[in-house]
């Protein structure tokens, strides 16, 4: 076979790849790629489920977001293992005489609220900013509380968004003699706690509204043809990725949070549990949350005199 015989043939087998390829991923759905149907009802369906997608795309790059700004005080790589942060984040603590004590974290009436916007986001299609933003809504409405005095008080963090100054990271020096102080890193801590959980939920959403898409398929794809036919198929499929991608998150996220909870409260205590003083309207049964999470407290929320002061 001549080179030019070679050549040729070697760009037809890659138009037919890139043919397959185009075939395999046909619709929009398989691309990740927003659906506009006919009908409102069919069109948030798809909007929703594309911004399902969209969240799933990025739960690694939020994941770092929760653990990344520890790992940099601590000056450890964003590849460090959780029990190789544990032991580093202990050891800072530790020298700077910062002892663990019984950390609780409650959820207010307004995470509800939040997560109830996050969802609106979701099935409007408006965009990632939007759906940031209203991620944040919900972490910044779980309160962190630890001892003082008999009583238990909320702890005040650093608003999300609040970039963690790098320390000085000098190389060659052994990990945990350099980085932020005990106290900064406690706090940090927190951080990832309220972070990993407000995360949690989100994903705990995120395979509801899947469970709930699959519910209303049928009826929806009800004489569809063509084009909106092959979209319908393809959610299907579709969806039995998200619910399977948002569930490994979710438990992800209550490991995480667990850890978390772990470096705060003293060895062999657990975290105070209070029975809920209220229940959302919209309490899904137990079986839909990660068997190893721990427990977050549903309580009112507080008042502004109370937000103000710290308590």
């Amino acid at each position: 076979m001549t080179a030019r015989a070679w050549g040729v043939g070697l760009l037809a087998v890659a138009a037919a790849a890139c043919s397959s390829a185009r075939t395999a991923r046909a619709t929009r759905v398989e691309r990740e790629q927003l659906v506009v149907a006919d009908g409102e009802a069919r069109g948030r369906w798809f909007a929703t489920l594309y911004s399902l997608q969209r969240q799933l795309a990025t739960a690694d790059a939020r994941r770092l977001d929760v653990i990344g700004p520890l790992q940099v005080m601590l000056c450890l790589s964003s590849d460090a293992s959780l029990s190789r942060l544990a032991s580093v984040a202990q050891g800072r603590l530790t020298h700077d005489g910062v002892m663990p004590t019984r950390t609780r974290l409650r959820r207010t009436l307004d995470s509800e609220q939040a997560i109830a916007l996050w969802i609106a986001a979701t099935a409007t299609g408006g965009g990632d900013l939007v759906e940031r933003e209203a991620l944040i809504a919900v972490e910044e409405t779980l309160i962190v509380e630890r001892p003082e005095g008999v009583a238990m008080a909320r702890v005040l963090l650093p608003a999300t968004g609040v970039q963690v100054l790098e320390p000085r990271c000098e190389p060659g020096v052994a990990e945990g003699g350099q980085g932020a102080d005990g106290r900064a890193v406690l706090t940090q801590i927190m951080v990832v706690l309220r972070r990993a959980a407000a995360q949690g939920l989100v994903f705990q959403r995120t395979v509801l509204l899947a469970a709930d898409l699959r519910s209303q398929l049928g009826a929806l794809r009800a004489g569809a043809t063509g084009p909106l036919a092959a979209e319908f198929a393809a959610a299907e499929r579709a969806l039995v990725g998200v619910s399977a991608r948002a569930t490994m998150h979710l438990h992800e996220s209550a490991r995480t949070q667990q850890w978390a909870q772990g470096l705060l409260t003293p060895e062999g205590e657990t975290a105070p549990e209070e029975g809920p003083d209220v229940q959302s309207e919209d309490h899904h049964p137990e079986h839909l949350a990660p068997t190893d999470a721990v427990p977050i407290v549903v309580a009112p929320a507080p008042s502004p005199a109370a937000a103000d002061g710290g308590t």
